[in-house]
């Protein structure tokens, strides 16, 4: 059995700013570094010890990752956040309703549903290489939000904050979400 935490990266300016940050990226507030600091305070409270460590190649995914870990990590692009093309770094106020299917698609960016699945496959990926270790994978709100739709769970609608882990286990081909831990309540 695989142990994963997948946590969502610390608080960006650009989360503050209500921008949209996809591929694109700004760096981790001052409260966004606390949230990183106290996740890892979680982790050493519950005795958590990491075999490997992944995260999105983007900058506040990675900042959050040296923040919560001094450990080497793998940088992955499929566990990036979706691809919003022209539309990155625009008010989160000209967003269609969720779910977006296609509409970023039309400013170059990616669908819905091959986000999800670059995701979902990335995932499957750590945890069938990981084995019986215990991995940490840092990502973005999107990111998780659509693994959670992918594995048909039942958090699916949840919209997580900066810093939340989500503790879930793979094995014999099945991701089962433990517990979602949010440890800047």
């Amino acid at each position: 059995m695989t142990q994963i935490y997948l946590m969502r990266h610390g608080q960006t300016l650009f989360n503050v700013m209500d921008i949209n940050q996809g591929h694109c990226d700004s760096q981790l507030t001052a409260s966004g570094i606390a949230q990183a600091k106290r996740a890892k305070e979680w982790f050493v409270s519950q005795g958590i010890r990491f075999d490997k460590v992944y995260t999105s190649s983007s900058e506040r995914a990675m900042d959050t990752t040296e923040l919560v870990t001094d450990l080497p990590y793998d940088k992955l692009k499929g566990l990036k956040e979706i691809n919003l093309g022209t539309k990155e770094a625009s008010p989160n106020s000209e967003n269609p309703t969720y779910p977006y299917g296609d509409y970023f698609v039309k400013y170059g960016g990616e669908s819905l549903e091959g986000f999800t699945t670059r995701f979902y496959e990335t995932m499957l990926k750590i945890a069938q290489e990981a084995g019986d270790q215990t991995v940490l994978v840092v990502s973005h709100g999107m990111a998780i939000k659509r693994f959670f739709t992918a594995i048909a769970h039942d958090h699916q609608d949840a919209l997580l904050g900066n810093c939340a882990i989500v503790d879930l286990t793979y094995q014999d081909g099945q991701f089962q979400v433990n517990h979602i831990i949010n440890p800047n309540a």
